[in-house]
């Protein structure tokens, strides 16, 4: 569903779903999460009536994070990327007499599909994978994973799509366990049919972990250049290769990856035709709905937010053109 949705969903009478949480499915991670069904009647709310819902909590130094995965939301609709529908959610049984923010997330399948993590998927194929940290996970292992062999050009173009939107909002968290394949099961006697995940769980984004009071430094050109492109905050959780020693930032990668696989050039470029106007009319009504001081999505931090996805933008296209 693509309808924006500027209220806050309260999901106090939605039924838990005990099961989701703390599975290899979804592992326990840095912030709260719980998962709960959609009621049957969801009235005029865009969601899915008996639908799973992930509500995800903001890490405590940065009670603000939960708005990041509701704008990556948006701003992957304008990218045209396939992003999970993600609101404001309000719970006020998480904890005894508090109201708890978070983003509720539709979760991305259904419960008669099935779903493999990138994880399994590189497991069999890298000696010694490295579970906890998965720093071994790189494109050329993934391209040649067994189960993509008949959909060599598919699986290119969504890589394309979701590391261009993972440039572009600066998301360092494409680990293993946040990607994957979802299987539906066909009629018997018939192949089951495979896709591969939209682009889940990105929390760890959009300068998410910077207070109102660092935004006065990324008035130094330098500074911003680099924040954007020799941090830590800069680069994919991925290698290139299993020989590289090392991540290459965002916009090394991407030059690579057009001038390695040119088909994908079109792909790309299609995903940046978006100006920051476009982005602020569907972000903007966010700051006005109310959650509170200190947990709200401020002007301020929507301004600083689309600072830096054009300035990530700007270098994304001059990584192209320099192919």
């Amino acid at each position: 569903m693509s309808a924006d949705w500027n209220e806050v969903i309260c999901i106090d009478d939605w039924l838990p779903d005990d099961s989701l949480v703390g599975s290899s499915v979804y592992p326990e991670g840095t912030r709260e999460k719980a998962a709960y069904f959609s009621p049957d009647d969801v009235g005029d709310i865009p969601l899915r009536p008996n639908w799973r819902y992930l509500f995800k909590e903001s890490v405590p130094r940065a009670p603000w994070q939960f708005w990041m995965e509701i704008m990556a939301y948006r701003i992957g609709q304008v990218m045209e990327v396939p992003v999970p529908p993600a609101y404001v959610g309000l719970s006020n049984r998480e904890r005894a007499d508090q109201a708890t923010y978070g983003a509720l997330i539709e979760w991305f399948y259904s419960q008669k599909q099935g779903y493999i993590k990138g994880a399994d998927l590189l497991r069999p194929l890298i000696p010694d994978y490295d579970d906890e940290t998965g720093w071994q996970q790189n494109l050329q292992t993934i391209l040649n994973v067994p189960l993509f062999k008949n959909v060599p050009d598919l699986l290119l173009k969504h890589w394309a799509m979701i590391l261009a939107f993972d440039t572009v909002i600066g998301n360092t968290d494409r680990h293993p366990e946040n990607w994957g394949v979802v299987i539906t099961t066909q009629p018997e006697g018939k192949r089951a049919f495979i896709s591969l995940s939209p682009a889940f769980d990105n929390g760890t984004a959009l300068s998410y972990e910077h207070p109102e009071e660092h935004f006065a430094r990324f008035e130094d050109s330098n500074q911003v250049m680099r924040y954007l492109k020799k941090a830590r905050r800069a680069k994919h959780h991925m290698r290139w290769s299993l020989d590289d020693h090392d991540n290459m930032n965002f916009f090394d990668f991407m030059r690579r990856f057009v001038r390695e696989y040119p088909e994908t050039r079109e792909t790309i470029a299609c995903r940046l035709e978006f100006t920051e106007a476009d982005l602020r009319a569907r972000l903007e009504p966010l700051t006005e709905i109310p959650v509170g001081e200190g947990r709200s999505l401020t002007p301020r931090r929507l301004d600083f937010t689309l600072k830096m996805i054009m300035r990530r933008v700007s270098l994304l296209r001059i990584a192209l053109e320099n192919v």
